[in-house]
């Protein structure tokens, strides 16, 4: 009896696995097969130009990337200025709004409704509402800034080389801080109350308890929120290109609208490809580098 109830175990995790057969496929040939064929790509001579031309050329196109192309460097430096902005403006305004909602406030629930907002609506709703708001000539924010004196002509928000790189910062926070504020509130329940009334207890502050309690307790969920908005943003695209295409001037280029020129507009598709080949190194190194620093925070 026991051997047959061990036979009908087998069975169904036989089953199991056979039913899981297509949709394995089906992530082989949507998610593996572009991936793999790209990195093949880096390493080839391809054209869009030239279709029916393509000869492995190995690492010559990772050598004009890194010794020739002078655009490629101040791209990569924006894209981490932009990764980095982002992420840490939003978490710090994702963990102040969690700290601030976290306890028994009169319609805590609205307002966690209203600030998930910017996570919520569609990408292109939200830049096509950024262009209208932020346009020098009917825009609603020059309008209010120009009327209340605050400026005396309309800002270039989106067509100014400097004001541009700023703009796309603060719409990427507006959009990105709400997952930051969502992920901190649940770290924040998960902290015992016994903690905060010991800490009381023994006379300990706001900002003791903070230092002491809160932020040593949410290490870990912070450590994971800012490795995935790190890698969100880093290959963010929609964002910026919805708002300036790049532009102006390339003043707002990031690795991936460079990906996406180089590719369809340059008609390089190998080139492209060596890009993005890049960006995926770049952030498998980040991702290791922060789990390893987690694993000796952990055993420190």
């Amino acid at each position: 009896m026991k051997q047959k109830y061990r036979s009908g175990g087998f069975e169904n995790k036989t089953l199991g696995y056979i039913m899981t057969i297509p949709t394995t496929v089906l992530i082989l040939l949507i998610s593996i097969y572009p991936l793999i064929n790209g990195i093949l790509l880096s390493f080839e001579n391809y054209n869009l130009m030239r279709p029916f031309e393509r000869r492995f050329i190995g690492l010559e196109n990772f050598k004009t990337l890194i010794t020739t192309d002078t655009e490629f460097y101040s791209v990569l430096a924006y894209s981490f200025i932009y990764t980095i902005s982002v992420v840490g403006l939003s978490y710090l305004i994702g963990f102040v709004l969690a700290m601030l909602l976290k306890g028994d406030t009169w319609g805590r629930g609205i307002y966690r409704t209203v600030l998930l907002l910017p996570w919520v609506v569609a990408p292109t709703v939200a830049a096509t509402n950024w262009s209208w708001l932020l346009n020098d000539q009917i825009g609603f924010i020059n309008k209010i800034l120009v009327n209340w004196h605050i400026l005396d002509e309309a800002a270039l928000f989106l067509a100014d080389p400097r004001l541009s790189r700023i703009t796309v910062i603060v719409t990427g926070t507006w959009r990105s801080f709400p997952f930051m504020m969502v992920v901190i509130m649940a770290g924040l329940q998960s902290i015992p109350k016994e903690l905060y009334e010991s800490a009381h207890m023994d006379g300990a502050g706001f900002f003791r308890s903070l230092f002491s309690i809160t932020i040593p307790m949410i290490k870990s969920v912070s450590t994971i929120c800012l490795i995935l908005m790190f890698l969100w943003t880093f290959n963010n695209f929609e964002n910026i290109y919805l708002l300036t295409k790049g532009g102006p001037n390339n003043a707002t280029y990031t690795l991936p609208i460079l990906t996406y020129f180089s590719a369809f507009f340059r008609s390089r598709i190998s080139y492209a490809s060596t890009i993005a080949t890049f960006m995926l190194v770049v952030l498998l190194v980040f991702s290791m580098i922060q789990l390893w620093l987690q694993k000796i925070g952990k055993d420190n």
